[in-house]
């Protein structure tokens, strides 16, 4: 569940015209129309393109023209917003922010503009606050969408999981578009089942986005679920679709790098991660370049990359990510400073009290010898019965330690079948 931001059933009726859902795994039939988020495929189709930084040099100067216009400075917010995604550089997110507070001040019932400090929060794992703005915005359109679409997400990262699914089930039957069957996805994803997933996923790039780059990404976790899922060709061809959708997309190439270290092919994934490296200085590219460069004994050229991930860190930190968690989890696995790291970890379960925080948490008391409490927080951690081959791994070393042979054997076959490097990853 390494560097991935990832999403109990109850089976209930929705009344006025709405739909039926139940805990059952998705059916493989086509249907036409949108069924619940825990069964059925869904179908939606509409595309438009959108160049974001000839859209931003276009709002700069409206903006100047006109330096009154709340909807102005919220487009220009959601617009650096959407900078800041397709290079994961965390200095846009102040940019973004000043342009929607600016909209707000303007016009404190700017709808879109609260909503977007929603997304805002959430890119910055403050997710307490984007439930805040999340609720704010709702009170003022209570049928929008992507509204829904932020407080599911709050919901999902504070482990709210019942909340969620009634949330992302309002939201698709709202608005059956790329933003929500993504959610579905992901939903089911969490829950373990991998083929409604990917069904919900392909969907979701049916229905088309405003940019290449959002389709190239649903494209990249389509290939991601079929790799989770022990289908290393499907995953190739998503990740090459991609890659020819968008083609410098740092995502698409840092999934290929990944994909190639899987198949022994170290020279390969070197490649593709450099050059994720050189679009998008992302913090999991460098880890992944990193761990591959110590895998093979260039140890100074994995020390580099760890050094700058630290550093990455600290720039996010200061735009205002809370990133303990995800550094705590990357001194866990390259076994440096792991007393804070656990620190780090238990109070972010404190404040996050999800599935990941409880895997992150269970896994630095692994590595410091707690093996009773890391069983109970693994444990947790499992409840939802997400199958992530890393998660299961993890897991599967805990219960060696617990001396719980069996299970222990189960998670481990089905996580080394994914793959097998694992072992050469996580010691």
């Amino acid at each position: 569940m390494r560097n991935k931001i990832i999403y109990t059933i109850s089976a209930l009726v929705l009344t006025g015209g709405f739909l039926f859902w139940k805990l059952t795994p998705s059916v493989s039939k086509e249907t036409s129309d949108v069924r619940g988020v825990m069964t059925g495929k869904l179908n939606y189709v509409s595309t438009t393109n959108t160049n974001v930084d000839k859209y931003i040099s276009e709002l700069e100067v409206q903006v100047k023209e006109n330096p009154s216009g709340s909807s102005l400075y919220n487009m220009l917010g959601a617009a650096y917003l959407q900078k800041a995604r397709e290079t994961a550089d965390p200095e846009f997110y102040s940019k973004a922010e000043d342009n929607l507070r600016r909209a707000i001040e303007l016009n404190p019932k700017n709808f879109e503009a609260i909503y977007r400090m929603g997304t805002l929060s959430l890119a910055r794992h403050q997710f307490t606050e984007a439930m805040e703005w999340g609720n704010m915005s709702i009170q003022l359109n209570p049928y929008n969408g992507p509204i829904n679409g932020v407080i599911f997400d709050a919901e999902i990262e504070l482990g709210r999981y019942d909340d969620a699914l009634k949330t992302i089930q309002k939201m698709v039957n709202m608005r059956p578009d790329m933003t929500s069957y993504s959610r579905v996805s992901y939903y089911r994803e969490l829950r373990g089942d991998i083929n409604g997933a990917i069904d919900a996923m392909r969907s979701a790039i049916n229905a088309g986005a405003p940019n290449s780059e959002n389709t190239a990404w649903c494209m990249v976790q389509l290939g991601n679920l079929y790799l989770n899922s022990g289908d290393p060709v499907k995953a190739e061809v998503q990740y090459q679709a991609a890659l020819t959708e968008y083609p410098m997309y740092y995502q698409g190439l840092l999934a290929m790098g990944k994909l190639l270290f899987i198949r022994n092919d170290n020279t390969g994934a070197i490649q593709f991660l450099k050059k994720s490296l050189e679009v998008n200085p992302s913090a999991e590219a460098m880890i992944w370049l990193g761990d591959v460069y110590r895998i093979t004994g260039q140890n100074d050229k994995a020390e580099e990359q760890y050094q700058n991930v630290r550093f990455m860190n600290t720039l996010l930190k200061e735009n205002g990510v809370d990133v303990d968690m995800e550094l705590a989890l990357f001194e866990a696995d390259h076994n440096t400073d792991l007393d804070e790291a656990l620190k780090n970890a238990a109070s972010s379960l404190e404040k996050k009290p999800t599935i990941k925080s409880y895997n992150t948490l269970a896994w630095l008391q692994y590595k410091t010898g707690n093996y009773t409490e890391a069983g109970k927080n693994i444990t947790s951690a499992l409840k939802l019965g997400t199958k992530d081959p890393l998660l299961y791994y993890q897991a599967g070393m805990i219960f060696t330690k617990l001396l719980e042979t069996e299970k222990a054997k189960s998670y481990l076959d089905y996580a080394l079948k994914i793959n097998p490097r694992l072992t050469e990853l996580y010691k």
